[in-house]
């Protein structure tokens, strides 16, 4: 409606103003320098009636529609503020969170480390737990086989000295007195 009230008085004032100008060229002779005050009070007349109809109607509605604007513009501007403050919020929550992962992570990469190490210690433990059992099994072995060989070789040698004391004698003795005979001379000398 304001814009209908606007576009009337704005034709209305044209309509005036180009009245003068046809009376004018009806005239022969046109001083541009010379003041017609009938025109200028016409002139004022319709300046202040459309200046009083637009203060009426028009201005307000403007100033309406500026303040509403200004309340929009203030609104974004205090919700990009917010939204501003909040992002600043999420970001320092996503870095303190990052923060912490990379804490954890570290902590984690050091357990590993240390479970690690630990797992080697008792590998290494283990290792030479079984190493110095089978060497000792080892050397139990060997003394247990050295001490058949001796009884082995013990036996032959008594065997091949009874064997050799009967050719020499020629006489047969029991095995068991012999053997006893022949252990008896090897203690004496050994």
């Amino acid at each position: 409606m304001t814009t209908r009230i606007m576009i009337a008085s704005s034709v209305v004032t044209a309509a005036l103003l180009a009245m003068p100008r046809q009376l004018a060229a009806a005239k022969e002779e046109i001083n541009v320098f010379s003041v017609d005050f009938g025109l200028m009070f016409w002139t004022w007349i319709l300046f202040l009636l459309t200046l009083a109809i637009l203060s009426w109607k028009a201005f307000p509605a403007i100033a309406k529609g500026l303040e509403s604007r200004t309340a929009r513009i203030e609104d974004a501007i205090a919700g990009a503020k917010s939204d501003r403050d909040e992002a600043r919020r999420l970001l320092d929550e996503h870095q303190r969170q990052l923060d912490e992962a990379r804490l954890e992570a570290r902590g984690i990469l050091q357990e590993g480390r240390d479970a690690g190490e630990r797992l080697r210690a008792e590998i290494l433990a283990q290792a030479r737990t079984e190493h110095e059992a089978l060497l000792e099994k080892a050397r139990k072995e060997m003394a247990r086989e050295r001490e058949e060989l001796v009884a082995s070789v013990r036996r032959d040698a008594i065997d091949l000295s009874i064997a050799a004391a009967e050719r020499l004698i020629n006489e047969r003795l029991d095995d068991e007195g012999n053997r006893k005979l022949v252990r008896d001379y090897l203690m004496e000398l050994g």
